[in-house]
């Protein structure tokens, strides 16, 4: 086939965003309400991001040359004697491999810069493209042709790098809009829906909520399972200014563990936890409980208003790196659809204390459901992670670590 002509690659990613935009009106109202925009914009980017080819070197165990029939070109002297302008010959065909990765089609696409003069043939499979060169028995063991094959290789498969990095251009262009894109136009979908539901609560009409199907269609890619309905009740969550007034108690009260740790020398995890829980009930006026009982387990920490949880914390000894991921699992099943703000409080002795910190950045930041770690202080990490306990909501943790070692 000649690549790069039977696409326009225009056409086809303005196509594709149409059916994004289509995807997205297919979200129900209940979902849109429902899930973080964040997630369902990642989502989106996640299905309808196109993955740009990349031409590796050639694989020389997979070279190959057949003997067969070739057609060669009449010296056009003789064309009027034999009446055509090949002739069928002896010959080896030479076919050269090249593994690539990518989506396959955008070889056939004409991006918005391309070579007018063409490109050399090629033949695609699902890994590799190949070119073929064709001499007759006669002409092939002549001298030199050995080395004009090479060099026209070498030229050709340059052509056609050069064309496909004009196509991943343009493809890279969509991929960098592609979740603004989808998170503009969730965002317009959202505002209409409470618009709706305002009209709706108006004139108190009840809106009808759809049920979930049973039918689940299996998902491509990386894509987050999302909550397909939408309690409008009144949620008793903390504000952010609160939350963050709690972590300061925590961390005053880690501080104070770091400045004298030789007096908490004796005391364990619920030792530690204890003198957590005095600092946050003297702010929270008797509020703050421990082991509490909380959807999977028994939490360490929660403050609660009116039954429903506002925060929530687990307190762990650093007995290493591989234990974070389990600790914030274990932290998560503890979660009811309403709990979003929360805490994974370390108490670390170990000599290392910066080494520890250093392991414990890398082992949130390879947790596959989290969205963002950033370092808020020395010995703090802000994270925001998926939920699996309660699909389509992202957790935001403080996780922090105190040094105890005396």
């Amino acid at each position: 086939m000649r690549p790069f002509r039977d696409i326009d690659l225009r056409e086809s990613l303005e196509n594709i965003k149409m059916k994004m935009m289509a995807k997205i009106d297919l979200f129900s109202n209940e979902e849109i309400m429902a899930n973080d925009l964040e997630l369902l914009a990642d989502n989106i980017y996640e299905e309808f991001y196109i993955q740009p080819v990349l031409i590796d070197d050639e694989e020389f165990s997979k070279r190959s040359i057949v003997q067969e029939k070739i057609h060669k070109r009449i010296e056009p002297f003789l064309r009027d004697i034999y009446n055509k302008e090949y002739v069928d010959v002896d010959g080896v065909m030479m076919t050269s491999y090249y593994p690539y990765v990518g989506e396959t089609d955008l070889f056939k696409c004409r991006a918005s810069t391309f070579s007018c003069s063409g490109y050399p043939e090629i033949s695609i499979s699902q890994d590799y493209i190949s070119l073929q060169y064709a001499h007759s028995l006669q002409d092939a063991g002549k001298l030199g042709v050995k080395e004009e094959t090479i060099k026209t290789l070498e030229q050709n498969i340059e052509r056609i790098r050069i064309g496909i990095g004009y196509v991943n251009s343009d493809v890279s262009a969509f991929n960098k809009d592609l979740r603004a894109t989808a998170l503009k136009y969730l965002i317009e979908k959202r505002k209409k829906v409470e618009a709706f539901f305002s009209v709706a609560a108006m004139f108190e009409v009840p809106v009808k909520r759809n049920e979930y199907s049973e039918k689940h269609i299996p998902l491509k890619r990386n894509i987050t399972p999302i909550t397909h309905t939408y309690d409008r009740q009144e949620s008793y969550c903390i504000t952010d200014s609160d939350y963050r007034d709690v972590l300061d108690a925590i961390k005053h009260t880690g501080s104070t563990y770091e400045r004298t740790p030789s007096s908490y020398k004796a005391m364990q995890e619920e030792d530690l936890r204890n003198t957590l829980l005095a600092t946050l009930n003297a702010t929270y006026k008797g509020y703050a409980a421990g082991e509490a009982f909380r959807n999977h387990g028994k939490t360490d920490i929660c403050i609660e208003l009116e039954n429903r949880a506002a925060f929530v914390a687990e307190c762990k000894m650093w007995n290493g790196q591989n234990e974070v991921e389990a600790a914030l699992q274990q932290l998560d099943s503890y979660l009811t659809w309403r709990d979003c703000k929360t805490a994974l409080i370390y108490f670390v002795r170990r000599k290392d204390f910066l080494k520890t910190l250093t392991n414990a950045e890398a082992a949130l930041r390879a947790i596959s459901t989290m969205r963002q770690v950033q370092v808020a202080d020395k010995n703090e990490f802000t994270c925001c992670m998926v939920s699996k306990s309660n699909l389509g909501q992202i957790v935001q943790v403080r996780v922090m670590l105190f040094n105890m070692n005396c």
